[in-house]
Order: C-alpha cells, then structure tokens, then sequence
C-alpha cells in the first residue's frame, strides 16, 4: 500500500482486464503448419476412420503454407547470409 493509499486517494483499476487468466497469444503460422503435419502423420495411428479429417487437415495446411509464402519477403542472397 503506497502513500497515496493511506492519504485517501483513489486509486483507478482497470475492470476489464483479469489478472487471474493469462494472456492468449495465438501461434505463428510456422507452429500451425507443424501441428498439421503432426496431426496429418500421427492421425490414422490413433483413428483408422480419420480420413475425412486428415483430408481437411492437409487442406488447411496447404492454406497456412500459402498465407505463409504470400507475407514473405523476397530478399538476396547477400542478405540471407548478413553480407554488406
């Protein structure tokens, strides 16, 4: 408790954050396309029916692989190995 407490003064709390639940941060599109190439080999090993839905995951992930190569940046290849 800091002086400005104990003289009386208000102190203002953001009501709309909760210190209680940790922040979300979403995962890269490099960590999303590995989880889909672990779900595409792993699978039909945990579900013999999962076909249907391998299918979709290797569809997705051709999608996140597109989003991926579109917000690359070409560069050269001085800059690829930091030359000046």
């Amino acid at each position: 408790m800091g002086l400005s407490l104990a003289s009386g003064d208000i102190e203002e709390i953001d009501s709309d954050s909760d210190d209680d639940e940790p922040e979300v941060v979403p995962p890269s599109l490099k960590q999303m396309i590995e989880a889909c190439r672990i779900l595409e080999e792993n699978g039909l090993l945990v579900c013999s029916d999962a076909l249907d839905f391998i299918e979709a995951v290797c569809r997705f992930r051709g999608h996140l692989q597109k989003m991926s190569r579109e917000g690359a940046k070409q560069t050269t290849i001085d800059m690829f190995f930091n030359y000046k």
